[in-house]
């Protein structure tokens, strides 16, 4: 039977979810920091090589010699940053918009002001279909409904592990979830092990994926599914 309730947020959790929300969403400001805090090799190299550079010219001729030096090295790291920006640019953007995504999410999450904690007691065993990226593991919720896990093979998410080691078998399911992002950010199993109901099933096709989430009613990481265990593996089955 399957049994969630509110809980706190665990104390690292929360930190890391207001260090996400104190995050610049102004994509000038967060170039500016970004280049300005020296996270960019060319940045770093920049900031180290001046100094030296004029320093070694200034001994060596004086100081015309290095404000004449020091115009053209300025114009030629001034047009390498400019070339070099044009491939780094896309992925400060691409940084950005995950960084300002992850802002929305860890703000919603707080705001809500708790986590969802589930407790699943498995009387039998969980079913499993594999696909590219990970695996849909379906197991019987009780009162007519089933537990639906969306488990990418991220190393990120908790339940992969426990999914390649085969601990997804066993009686005993908790875990720790954020509200908006349905984020996993604490899973684990215990008990016995349950009698494995047969190799995973394999979703070989885009079209069979398709066919499968639109059958399922296109539930979402962690959703129930208003419909018996055996109805809904068999759906699955009928659909591979």
């Amino acid at each position: 039977m399957l049994s969630t309730t509110r809980v706190n947020f665990p104390v690292v959790v929360e930190n890391r979810l207001r260090t996400a929300g104190d995050f610049i969403d102004n994509i000038m400001e967060f170039a500016r920091d970004d280049l300005v805090g020296f996270r960019r090799p060319i940045a770093a190299t920049f900031a180290l090589a001046t100094p030296l550079f004029l320093a070694v010219v200034y001994n060596a001729a004086g100081l015309s010699a290095m404000l004449e030096a020091s115009i053209g090295y300025f114009l030629v790291a001034g047009a390498g940053i400019v070339l070099v920006g044009r491939d780094v640019w896309p992925r400060l953007v691409a940084e950005f918009e995950t960084r300002a995504a992850a802002k929305r999410k860890a703000l919603a999450d707080l705001k809500c002001g708790f986590t969802e904690s589930g407790f699943l007691n498995l009387l039998r065993s969980p079913r499993f279909f594999a696909f590219d990226h990970g695996v849909l593991a379906f197991a019987d919720a009780g009162d007519f409904r089933t537990l639906f896990f969306w488990i990418t093979n991220d190393p990120e998410d908790p339940r992969w592990e426990y999914y390649v080691n085969g601990e997804l078998n066993r009686r005993i399911w908790r875990w720790l979830r954020l509200p908006v992002s349905r984020e996993m950010v604490r899973f684990s199993t215990e008990g016995s092990r349950l009698v494995q109901a047969g190799p995973p099933g394999v979703i070989e096709s885009i079209d069979a994926w398709e066919a499968i989430h639109t059958a399922l009613g296109e539930p979402m990481d962690g959703a129930l599914i208003p419909r018996p265990f055996d109805e809904v593996v068999e759906t699955v089955e009928r659909l591979l």
